[in-house]
């Protein structure tokens, strides 16, 4: 049995290198604006409640514009926008009745998404999957009747920005996942029935999400993982003589 301090040593050494990495990668401003939202963010609507909520994407945002790698050039801007639309979401969906704009907002950030993680490897049998949870989800989800178009096309794009982050390795794979599963609780939590902790729930897995997206714009281009090779065809038995 390994000893108890032995253990804490390791921990210790673990969340040293974490923290050389963070601040060397300078994500030391996003950690703060995170334990700042999560100690006096929430309350009610105002610019202030906004601002908190949006600081921990912003620096992501400039994380990212600072930090990108010349090579990936393109991806980061692609994932700026998708941050800076995203931080607009965020901002709108601070007051119920922009719920509408802010589902716009988070819209036009998933197609920035997709737009950056590409269209290939395909992975159909995933998109199929994804496509077809977000649209039974939708159709379950009991969204007021005028909210229900746009709620299903949201979760149509929603899945479809899950399968191309998923499709691919690299940090975006899990960040696309989390950011699915946050907007699946929220969605649930606003038209279904109160989900406990739902606040935390889906600000710790939007915000984990976010930051693998980030992350994946800092990091080397990925060495793609070749597309699954098609069944071979059956061998046709020799025509009689």
């Amino acid at each position: 049995m390994i000893p108890a301090s032995e253990l804490w040593s390791s921990a210790r050494a673990a969340g040293g290198a974490w923290l050389r990495w963070s601040h060397a990668k300078g994500l030391g401003p996003f950690f703060k604006a995170v334990c700042v939202y999560c100690v006096a963010g929430g309350g009610a609507p105002s610019p202030s409640a906004a601002a908190l909520k949006c600081a921990p994407v912003l620096c992501l945002l400039l994380c990212v514009l600072l930090a990108a790698p010349a090579a990936r050039a393109t991806y980061a801007r692609r994932v700026c926008a998708g941050l800076a639309l995203s931080a607009l979401g965020d901002a709108l969906l601070v007051w119920p009745q922009h719920l509408l704009a802010g589902m716009a907002a988070f819209g036009g950030a998933h197609a920035c998404y997709i737009r950056a993680f590409g269209l290939r490897p395909r992975r159909w049998a995933a998109a199929a999957a994804l496509l077809a949870a977000a649209l039974l989800y939708a159709r379950a989800l009991p969204a007021p009747g005028a909210l229900r178009p746009p709620v299903a096309l949201y979760a149509a794009l929603l899945a479809a920005m899950a399968w191309r982050g998923a499709a691919r390795p690299g940090a975006q794979r899990p960040g696309a996942l989390l950011f699915a599963l946050s907007d699946a609780i929220l969605g649930y939590a606003l038209f279904a029935a109160p989900v406990p902790g739902a606040r935390a729930l889906v600000m710790s897995t939007y915000y984990l999400g976010q930051l693998c997206i980030a992350l994946s714009a800092l990091e080397p281009e990925p060495a793609p993982e070749p597309e699954p090779a098609p069944a071979p065809e059956p061998a046709l038995a020799p025509a009689p003589a």
